[in-house]
């Protein structure tokens, strides 16, 4: 007489409550409820923040409030592979794109509508705050996850380190300030650009690689009410919206619009001194005096400045790595410690979800080996992750002339690749956000097309002179000026690209 497998339960601590953690949870939960799987997931969240699942999402959430980010089809897909996560917990926290514009001055095109099969306009857009997708996911855990044996959570919680020969990490309640060792057969460091699992990579490899620079863009965001005249599903590109400035205009939920501009870092002494300002008074008038693209409320334009004043210039980091999991160290890594980007083309958090879902369909293939499953995984997603971040860097040029001829040419292609598919290859922009693509076959057709080559050479060179002339090895001699070059704030023209659907 056959005996059953016994079944066998595995520990597993994620680190990190962003989209990659919180969808990894949620699809191992989903795997302990098959009556077939001899492999039961005890998982453990380690989060240094509040619980977002906790707070009123009409109160309590609205003070959390941080940037819209866009859901493409990987995005989607990835969270529709829980059932019932996206109907019942995202579906209301954002916004369904229906129109997309671009405003050259006070100019104002493009519009709604179909189009042809390679069109963004035939691609789903989500748009939805960071921080809403993460609360309506981590809403999720606490109404199925909360009663299980095998789901634990450690909000207010600091990983302080990773023993990765004795498969443990080290973690400080921020409350209490107790510390504690947990022991793991599966570590998963979701915990962002500075991950602190990725740094037992770096110890015990020798072989890996990994490079943490920043996006040479600084940005703000603020939130006020729609203007009338901007449409409540609606995504407007704002080129130039101001002297050395690009920006976005992303629909949020309650009748708002978030409103970002960032600038590229080697025109920071070129900038105006009033949008430098620390009085709300001058930054309102400075945007009443050069913001053309549409006319705000008078209150609208005093809640910008004071917004704008009482934050400091954001930067988000790059990660680049040649391995995403380590078998001696029990680890795995997804999300920004793996592959964080620049936000220009839309498609960091789409990445960081598709990798919760690639994963787990890892599992589903090598029924639950991760002695198979891990070196799998990092051949899957190390082309995807670092095919984000090179095409979020150099699908843009940073010099302005460059960059006027590269869109010249992009619609040109579009339109040719519209008429004649067979003989005209699409345009790379208008496929970032379709699930039939992966990035890296992207990343291909931009490398075939010549266009990642000529915009690295030209924005590595920009880089480092900005670096030299910041660390002091290039001091400009009086009587001489250094040579600038007016650059563009990539993510706003990126995410029209990815998002979906422009024209």
């Amino acid at each position: 007489m056959c005996r059953p497998t016994p079944i066998q339960t595995r520990r597993v601590l994620i680190a990190g409550a962003g989209p990659a953690g919180l969808l990894l949870q949620a699809l191992l939960h989903n795997r302990n409820k098959n009556p077939a799987s001899r492999v039961k997931y005890d998982v453990t969240l380690v989060e240094s923040r509040t619980d977002l699942g906790k707070l009123d999402p009409k109160t309590e959430l609205q003070a959390y409030r941080s940037w819209m980010i866009g859901l493409s089809g990987h995005g989607l897909e990835a969270v529709r592979s829980v059932p019932g996560l996206y109907d019942e917990y995202l579906a209301n926290v954002g916004i369904l794109l229906q129109e997309a514009y671009i405003y050259i001055g006070s100019k104002k095109l493009g519009g709604g509508g179909g189009g042809g099969e390679e069109s963004p306009t035939n691609q789903e857009g989500f748009i939805v705050d960071r921080n809403f997708i993460c609360a309506a996911m981590a809403r999720y855990a606490n109404d199925h996850m909360s009663n299980s044996e095998h789901y634990h959570s450690k909000y207010n919680t600091d990983m302080l380190y990773v023993d990765h020969e004795n498969h443990r990490v080290l973690i400080r309640n921020k409350e209490t300030k107790e510390e504690e060792y947990i022991e793991y057969d599966l570590l998963v460091g979701a915990d962002g650009v500075r991950s602190t699992v990725r740094e037992a990579l770096v110890k015990r490899h020798f072989e890996f690689e990994l490079q943490v620079s920043d996006i040479f863009n600084d940005f703000k965001a603020v939130h006020i009410q729609r203007p009338e005249c901007v449409s409540a599903s609606s995504m407007s590109l704002l080129p130039g919206s101001l002297p050395y400035f690009n920006g976005i205009c992303l629909p949020e939920t309650g009748d708002m619009i978030n409103l970002s501009f960032g600038f590229s870092r080697n025109n920071i002494d070129k900038m105006a001194s009033e949008i430098k300002s620390v009085d709300p008074k001058v930054i309102a008038q400075y945007f009443k005096d050069n913001f053309k693209a549409f006319k705000l409320s008078e209150e609208g334009y005093t809640d910008l400045a004071e917004q704008w004043v009482n934050q400091r210039w954001n930067r988000t980091g790059m990660v680049h790595c040649n391995m995403y999991h380590s078998l001696p160290c029990k680890i795995v890594i997804m999300g920004d410690a793996a592959h964080a980007t620049s936000p220009s083309i839309g498609m960091g958090m789409n990445t960081a979800l598709r990798d919760a879902q690639k994963f787990n369909e890892l599992l589903d293939k090598f029924d639950d080996d991760l002695e198979k499953v891990l070196p799998q995984y990092s051949k899957d997603r190390v082309p995807e992750g670092n095919a984000l971040t090179d095409l979020a860097l150099n699908l843009y040029c940073f010099d302005t002339s460059v960059t006027m001829r590269s869109m010249i040419k992009s619609l040109v292609r579009s339109g040719l690749h519209y008429l004649l598919p067979k003989f005209v290859t699409a345009e790379p922009n208008f496929l970032i956000g379709d699930p039939k693509y992966t990035l890296s076959q992207v990343y291909q057709l931009a490398t075939e097309q010549g266009i990642l080559s000529k915009h690295r050479v030209i924005n590595d060179r920009i880089r480092h002179e900005c670096f030299e002339r910041e660390s002091g090895m290039i001091v400009e001699k009086e009587g001489r000026g250094y040579w600038g070059y007016v650059t563009v704030l990539v993510g706003a023209a990126a995410c029209g690209a990815a998002l979906v659907v422009g024209k």
